[in-house]
């Protein structure tokens, strides 16, 4: 399952649980230095942040540590106007990011 955290302590709840994944929303509260923060204690922690995840801060998030990202509206925003060809595109320009920040 996916837990929502933001806490150490809820993190620990979450891991102690056996939780899958740990969504860290809203990921824009902290930006991924709360990755780091989280993963100094707790480096066994898959964090996913949802909530502020873009193409231009989506590198940050995985250098941090974390095991995916979760993106909504900027991935989606090409459906309000029926261009489901510019949520593909946006898709590959995250997982060509992802994999590049994979790499370092």
């Amino acid at each position: 399952y996916m837990a929502g955290c933001i806490t150490p302590t809820e993190v620990i709840t979450a891991l102690e649980a056996g939780t899958d994944i740990i969504k860290i929303f809203p990921g824009s509260l902290f930006g991924p230095k709360i990755v780091k923060a989280l993963k100094g204690p707790l480096p066994q922690a898959p964090l996913m942040p949802t909530g502020g995840v873009s193409l231009d801060n989506v590198k940050e998030w995985i250098e941090a540590g974390c095991v995916a990202v979760g993106v909504g509206s900027e991935l989606t925003a090409g459906a309000k106007e029926g261009n489901y060809a510019m949520i593909t595109e946006t898709a590959r320009q995250f997982v060509t990011k992802i994999k590049e920040a994979r790499k370092r």
